[in-house]
């Protein structure tokens, strides 16, 4: 059986035994994709919930889980500035494996992802992304074999302090996997409750050596080397683990702490000063968004101050965008058009494809910029390379081709208008302002 196939049947097991998914995230292209991912399954299209905002969607999976016995939850690690990571811990404690959380981002720094990991995600998606991938993700993350089953009955009995049984479901692991990380950090708990040091530390030491990225391990030796008073070696795992995910500012804080006790200020500073700067780093975050927030807020009613708070945010982000920052220049470019600023609009994009080049959006924004200003050549130039870089643009709002229709009127390609005037009208036949210009080119090609 091929591997694709293999794959849309862990996908289809999953949604018959009762799984759901919740998508939280106001990319548009993803949630497309997701849905056509549904189709290309033949699952059934009421297994699936979006939500376009954060606020709430807590709520709403405590609310699918009373139809669902399982739920994926897809979030975006941003959500119009606002972190959704800081609750995946909360998720996880309260309702367990029962949720399933896959992070969204555009994010590909190493250290962030690290981070998205230790705040509780199962696993992380790097848009864009197609319909193969994220089978493939949701295929490898719930695992549908009898192994996380063998894991939660080894942790059950190791709780109950019934080692034996715990040793049998461990062995059945290793039958699985041989080389498995779970099954090395599980003996190592057992070793660690009967008090056994040598042998749990070993385990856990085996564990990350298996799968180097994975904290779970490391994590269980801090812990360890803390029971057993091994202070010198409880910091060295905490090293470890900061310059893995070097985000974590509590994590800092602890190296910090440790190194006072030892004596040695120096290297306490060096930590406490780097928690710091993690936490400014986050604090400014938080300001930019309240600044983003508020601007938007203000764009109906005062529309100048409105721009002056969000020229604010961007001012203070300025030596610090990445690509997760690209709702911050869709919004600012889409109400400086709005005010009829549209070569400030045209800058605003600009400045945003050197962070992101590839962005197919991004090239369609400033040809809508180009397009207000009248100037249309340049407008058609960006809207070719936008849809070059995501031909799905086309399908993603009917006001695209439309605007495709109007810019190559004016460019006087009357031909290509026609094309996109046909493909609005398909979709929806009484679409006005693509039937007014549908006249305009027919009077054009009679004269």
């Amino acid at each position: 059986m091929a591997k694709r196939e293999i794959l849309d049947q862990i996908v289809r097991y999953f949604v018959s035994h009762y799984g759901g998914f919740l998508i939280v995230s106001d990319d548009t292209t993803f949630v497309r994709t997701f849905k056509g991912l549904v189709r290309a399954l033949g699952i059934t299209q009421e297994c699936v919930y979006a939500e376009l905002r954060a606020g709430g969607y807590i709520k709403k999976i405590r609310a699918l889980l009373k139809q669902f016995q399982r739920l994926i939850l897809f979030v975006e690690a941003n959500i119009d500035g606002e972190n959704n990571t800081l609750y995946f811990r909360q998720i996880k404690k309260a309702l367990g494996d029962r949720v399933i959380i896959i992070c969204l981002s555009t994010e590909m720094n190493r250290d962030v992802l690290c981070l998205f990991h230790e705040m509780g995600a199962d696993n992380i998606i790097v848009k864009p992304v197609s319909i193969n991938s994220i089978i493939e993700k949701i295929a490898y993350t719930i695992k549908p074999n009898n192994l996380r089953s063998l894991v939660d009955k080894a942790k059950g009995a190791i709780a109950k302090d019934d080692f034996k049984a715990a040793k049998e479901f461990i062995d059945e692991i290793f039958e699985i996997n041989p080389e498995s990380s779970i099954a090395n950090i599980l003996m190592g708990d057992i070793f660690r409750k009967k008090k056994q040091y040598d042998q749990a530390e070993t385990s856990y030491k085996r564990a990350s050596s298996k799968a180097r990225m994975y904290l779970e391990p490391l994590e269980r030796l801090v812990d360890l080397y803390e029971e057993s008073d091994n202070n010198e070696s409880r910091v060295g795992v905490l090293e470890k683990l900061d310059k893995l995910s070097p985000l974590n500012h509590k994590r800092k804080i602890v190296i910090g702490d440790a190194y006072v006790d030892m004596g040695d200020m120096l290297k306490a500073r060096d930590y406490y000063d780097g928690a710091l700067s993690v936490v400014r780093k986050h604090a400014r975050d938080q300001i930019v968004s309240s600044l983003m927030e508020v601007g938007q807020k203000l764009m109906d009613i005062d529309p100048e101050h409105g721009l002056g708070y969000m020229s604010e945010a961007m001012d203070m982000k300025s030596d610090d965008f990445s690509m997760q920052d690209m709702w911050m220049f869709n919004e600012m470019g889409r109400h400086l058009r709005k005010q009829g600023r549209w070569e400030e609009a045209v800058s605003n994009y600009a400045n945003a494809l050197t962070i992101d080049p590839e962005n197919g959006g991004l090239f369609y924004n400033l040809a809508m910029a180009y397009m207000q200003g009248k100037m249309y050549f340049k407008a058609l130039e960006y809207a070719h390379t936008a849809l070059e870089k995501s031909p799905d643009l086309l399908e993603a709002d009917i006001s695209v081709p439309f605007s495709l229709a109007r810019m190559n009127y004016h460019g006087k390609r009357f031909l290509d208008a026609g094309k996109y005037v046909r493909m609005v009208l398909e979709k929806e036949p009484d679409h006005q302002g693509a039937l007014k210009l549908q006249s305009r080119l027919g009077k054009q090609m009679k004269g």
